[in-house]
Formats: C-alpha cells, sequence, structure tokens
C-alpha cells in the first residue's frame, strides 16, 4: 500500500484562474444587466420619455409590439444573468447570445425602419458595454458583441441601399478599436493573475514558515496544536503518538549536534513514510520529540503504525554506538487516543504518560 504523509496543516486554497473567471462574470454581468435594463426600459417608456414619439413618427402597431416584446425579453434574460452570475451557473454565453440578438433585431427595426438617429451611439454603447464587462471571458463576449457588431452594418447597407463607404470606414476604425481595447483589458487581466499566483505563493511559503519545523520540514509544535485542538472541537476521531529518540542526549555527545541534526531529519522521513492517509500530521514537538496524530484511526491501527516505525528506523539503520539498547537508533512510543471530554494538551499528556512508561519498560518499544 502506498503510503502517504501530511506534515503541515491545510493551506488556504489557492483561487483558480477559472475562479477569478467566475468572480468575474459575478460582478460584470450585474453591471452589463444594469446597462441592458436602461436601455430597455427607455424603449418601453420612449412614449413618455420623448412626447408620444410613436405617433410623431409613424411607428406602426406591429413594430411598436416587436420592440416592446424584445425589449421585456431582454429584461428577462438580464436578470437571469445577475441569478446565473451569483450562483455559478453554466449557459451564461447561450443567455447572451440571445440577449444579443432581441438587441440586434431592435438595431435593425430601428435603424432602417424608424431610421431613429439615436438608436446608432445606443448600441455602439451596447457592444462596448459588452467588451468591457466580458473581455475575459471570449465564449460570452463572442456571443453577445458579434451579433450586434453584425447587425449595424447590415442596417446601413439596408438604409443605404449599398455599402456606405465613410461608415466602412469608420466600423473598421471602431472595430480596431473594440480589439485592440479588448487586447489591454484582457493584459491587465493577465498581469493581476500574475500578481496574484505571486502573492499566494509568498503567503504559503510565510505559512510554511509559520508552521514548519525548518530542520525535519515536519509540522512545527504549533500548528500540531492547532491541528490537535481543532479535531477536539469538531468531534473527530484519532490516536496520538507520542515518540521520543532513545538516549539522543548520547548521540549528540558521541557524534556531534550536525550529526544529531541529521539524525532527526531521518528520523522524520521514517515517520512520514509510516504514517497511513495525507490527513495524518506528523510534527516535531521539541527537541528529540516527535508527535503523529493519526485520524480515524483505533489504537490496534495505531499499533501497526508504530510497528512500521520501528521496522523503519531498523531499516534505516542509523548508527548509535553510546545507546544501552541498540548499536542502531531506536525510539520509544506512547500511544493515547481521543477520550471524550478530553482537551488535546490532556491527550498529550497521557500520550506522555504512556511514553514514560516504555521507557521505564527498556526503551525500544511502545506502550498504550
Amino acid at each position: 500500500m502506498e503510503k502517504r504523509h501530511n506534515t503541515t496543516p491545510e493551506l488556504a486554497t489557492w483561487p483558480s484562474r477559472k475562479s477569478m473567471v467566475l468572480h468575474g462574470l459575478e460582478m460584470n454581468l450585474s453591471w452589463l444587466a444594469l446597462v441592458n435594463v436602461s436601455f430597455a426600459l427607455m424603449l418601453l417608456l420612449r412614449n413618455t420619455l420623448f412626447n408620444d414619439i410613436d405617433n410623431v413618427l409613424h411607428i406602426g402597431q406591429h413594430l411598436r409590439l416587436m420592440v416592446d416584446t424584445s425589449m421585456l425579453g431582454v429584461i428577462i434574460l438580464s436578470a437571469t444573468l445577475v441569478l446565473m452570475g451569483w450562483r455559478h451557473m453554466a449557459g451564461i454565453s447561450a443567455v447572451l447570445f440571445i440577449c444579443s440578438l432581441l438587441w440586434s433585431a431592435a438595431c435593425y427595426w430601428l435603424i432602417t425602419v424608424v431610421q431613429l438617429p439615436h438608436a446608432w451611439p445606443m448600441f455602439v454603447v451596447l457592444v462596448l458595454a459588452g467588451m468591457t464587462a466580458l473581455y475575459f471571458h471570449p465564449a460570452g463576449l463572442l456571443a453577445f458583441v458579434v451579433p450586434l457588431w453584425i447587425a449595424l452594418p447590415v442596417a446601413s447597407i439596408a438604409l443605404n441601399q449599398g455599402v456606405n463607404l465613410r461608415f466602412g470606414v469608420v466600423w473598421l476604425v471602431f472595430t480596431l478599436i473594440l480589439v485592440c481595447g479588448r487586447f489591454i483589458l484582457l493584459s491587465w487581466f493577465e498581469e493581476a493573475w500574475r500578481r496574484n499566483q505571486q502573492n499566494q505563493l509568498l503567503i504559503s511559503r510565510l505559512d510554511a514558515l509559520a508552521h514548519q519545523d525548518p530542520l525535519t520540514k515536519t509540522a512545527n509544535r504549533r500548528a500540531m496544536e492547532l491541528v490537535l485542538e481543532n479535531a477536539v472541537e469538531q468531534g473527530k476521531p484519532f490516536t496520538l503518538i507520542m515518540l521520543d529518540v532513545d538516549y539522543f542526549k548520547l548521540y549528540n555527545d558521541t557524534y556531534g549536534h550536525q550529526a544529531g541534526d541529521e539524525c532527526l531529519t531521518r528520523v522524520a522521513e521514517v515517520l512520514k513514510k509510516s504514517v497511513r492517509t495525507p490527513d495524518d500530521v506528523v510534527s516535531r514537538y521539541g527537541g528529540e520529540e516527535f508527535v503523529v496524530i493519526l485520524f480515524n484511526c483505533p489504537a490496534n491501527i495505531a499499533e501497526k503504525v508504530a510497528l512500521r516505525i520501528q521496522d523503519g528506523l531498523r531499516t534505516e539503520a542509523i548508527p548509535h554506538s553510546a545507546s544501552k539498547v541498540s548499536e542502531y537508533v531506536t525510539a520509544s512510543m506512547g500511544i493515547a487516543g481521543r477520550v471524550e471530554g478530553l482537551a488535546g494538551t490532556e491527550i498529550i499528556a497521557r500520550a506522555d504518560a504512556a511514553l514514560y512508561r516504555a521507557k521505564e519498560a527498556g526503551r525500544d518499544r511502545w506502550s498504550l
């Protein structure tokens, strides 16, 4: 069975690029919906705002109904977009496309049939709003902008019975502005993403420094105590192993402190290989003492882990000529399980008492 380990508390989850896009949609779709609804209401209330403009321009009943129905559809779809953005629902591009088709139809009617000059700037603003709100989301951007972008020159061709050269030049310049504007906005988004990743990396490194023992690369005592207290508060079942390297002071006296540091590093590697799952925590408690937290682990399974630790140390075969129990480095262990009503410090005290019994019994063993 593959043995994995987790030596530090779980770090904060880094926001992914997808999550940033979803957050951007949540924010920007509300603004785009506001633009859509504002213009739709202006068209729905045109007779109130512009002194019965339908009769002044002799707009027929059939056209009035089509425009009003389209604008009601835009309002409903805009509200749907806001809801979909908040709930991160799929299908946003499809709704944007339908909304754009409704605007495109209204654009064509108002320019070719009504010949309303104010229609041009309104629909250009819609295209720019779509580009600004959706520049980081290519599917949504194309779905909303392309129908309108096509509808305007088509309306111009229908209005002028052919291609208007001046309009063509203006439209090419406008298209260039759209493309360049999107490129600039996207470059800002990419820069923000890179800086976010750099900040998250820095945070994770600082978190590692705060929660990791620099010598053994295991969790430090503070981190272990946090994990333990959280487990107690949440009622998670666990068993704790407290381990002490036998006669480590004699090891340091014999081989020197640098060799002692190397010994502790090798012992820590044995512990990491001996635990069962990524949820298990290996930590340096202090000096030559380590604490291993085994989640969802009854005492009999914890004893198997203790046996694996013993076997791992024998395989590592770190020489210890000054030891009184073996020619190689060994360890004594105390095992204590979670007991309802006991705090983390009390469970550690129980494991420490069990460790003391293992030492009293001759070391190089464990005790419950």
